[in-house]
Parts: structure tokens; sequence; C-alpha cells
């Protein structure tokens, strides 16, 4: 499905944004896997669950793709 998502919005820029802060092990891991697999992807930290809520639903970016990330923990009930 990414790379399909890649090749549709080409003239875009695709993100991911993750919950997690830069330094901690799963942020590391985000921004490895994705420079192997799909180095267009840009990865951006939103610090925590809370912030990445916040950002999405302020999301008015018509032109650019965003993949969202969530862990699925039990102090998560966002998800």
């Amino acid at each position: 499905f990414l790379l399909r998502a890649l090749h549709i919005y080409h003239l875009c820029s695709l993100y991911l944004w993750i919950e997690d802060r830069e330094g901690k092990a799963s942020y590391k891991f985000w921004t490895t896997f994705m420079h192997e697999v799909c180095p267009e992807v840009i990865v951006e930290s939103k610090t925590n669950n809370r912030e990445l809520v916040k950002a999405v639903k302020g999301l008015n970016d018509k032109e650019n793709r965003y993949i969202i990330a969530l862990d699925n923990s039990f102090d998560n009930q966002q998800v």
C-alpha cells in the first residue's frame, strides 16, 4: 500500500507522523525503516499522543499526504 501511495502521489510530499519524541528508540526505528524502504517519506515527530491528535485535527493541507501512526497501548485510549 505504501509504495502504491508513493507512486500515485509523486507530485506531493508524503509524511509519516508519529507520536514518539526524537531520540526515542521508536523514532529511530521509523526514521531508519523509512529511509531504507521509502526514502521519500518524511518522518515527523509530534512529541506525544496528545500533540499528534491535535495536529491531525488541525490538518488543512490538501496537497500532501499523511500517514498517521499511533501505538496500540493500554494507556492510549484514542486509538
